[in-house]
């Protein structure tokens, strides 16, 4: 089922395009001067910060009087990719980047998958042909989980660190279980995109939410090949210096649901290692590093 990306929110037109507001944020946002979709897409009345600057997809973080913690302001400054075949063939017309990432955080939400809550997102036209569009989230206050392990994981690791380490693994492995089982297949599962998120003010433990689903798409449940690529994501993502052997296999267990791998599980443990080293040879040709290199500056 198809979750609409326009749900619950209100929506204001202007001239230079739609914008759709979370009514409860939307009075604290345009008190500060962001209403239309070009107030959004300049960002020229409130300070930011850089998070990603990436050319086609800049990343910034703003803060607003009276909204606890930071937004995240992704822009889309490209032209929205075709991914169906009638897309492909110009038969249909192609739904923005901003569009695309509401519709999938909906369904990860709706299959039980904690990510970012949206407050804003909007879609417009620069000098009237060019599509653009933004999506605004709320700041998950966690950590990313590769660097949660480098904080909390260091060994000689005490009794404490043992057991967050334990419930943590075995929390990624129903994570990623209750996501296949959904159809979701998120295809830049890293650890990276997993956050640890610990509640203020409360003793419950953390619980992990996930970002970046721009990417993600739906497949049968017969469908190997993607579940593969996603698990192999996490053991490459997995610094060895910190996840062992020993958790990944309890990792599988947990997603498996099994204390004994079966021959077709086995299996699919070959195939998840062949294609994470693929990975690795990708990344370290792309990057001119050696894997051991990789993480370095993935510890701030």
């Amino acid at each position: 089922m198809r979750k609409s990306a326009e749900g619950p929110f209100e929506r204001m037109e202007s001239e230079s395009g739609i914008v759709w507001f979370d009514p409860d944020y939307r009075p604290r946002l345009e008190a500060v001067g962001l209403r239309s979709f070009s107030d959004w897409m300049a960002l020229a009345r409130v300070e930011y910060r850089e998070v990603s600057m990436r050319p086609k997809r800049p990343v910034v973080a703003i803060e607003v009087t009276g909204i606890p913690g930071a937004l995240f302001v992704k822009r889309h400054l490209e032209p929205p990719r075709a991914e169906t075949l009638a897309q492909k063939l110009g038969l249909a017309p192609r739904a923005t980047e901003a569009r695309k990432e509401v519709e999938k955080l909906a369904l990860f939400s709706h299959a039980g998958i904690p990510v970012p809550q949206v407050i804003v997102w909007g879609e417009g036209r620069r000098e009237g042909s060019e599509v653009l569009s933004f999506v605004v989230t709320l700041d998950l206050e966690g950590l990313p989980l590769e660097r949660h392990l480098f904080h909390s994981w260091a060994p000689p690791l005490s009794p404490e660190a043992v057991k967050d380490k334990r419930r943590t693994i075995e929390e990624v492995g129903r994570l990623a279980a209750r996501m296949h089982r959904a159809g979701l297949v998120h295809r830049d599962f890293y650890l990276g995109h997993i956050f640890v998120v610990k509640p203020k003010g409360s003793s419950t433990p953390p619980r992990l939410a996930v970002i970046d689903v721009q990417r993600a798409s739906r497949r049968p449940g017969w469908w190997v090949r993607s579940r593969i690529k996603d698990l192999a994501s996490l053991h490459f993502s997995a610094d060895p210096v910190y996840i062992r052997p020993v958790d990944r296999i309890r990792f599988l267990r947990t997603y498996w649901k099994t204390e004994r791998f079966s021959w077709w599980q086995r299996l699919q443990i070959r195939w998840i290692v062949r294609k994470a080293g693929r990975i690795r040879k990708h990344t370290e040709k792309a990057l001119g590093i050696p894997y051991s290199e990789y993480f370095k500056n993935k510890y701030y």
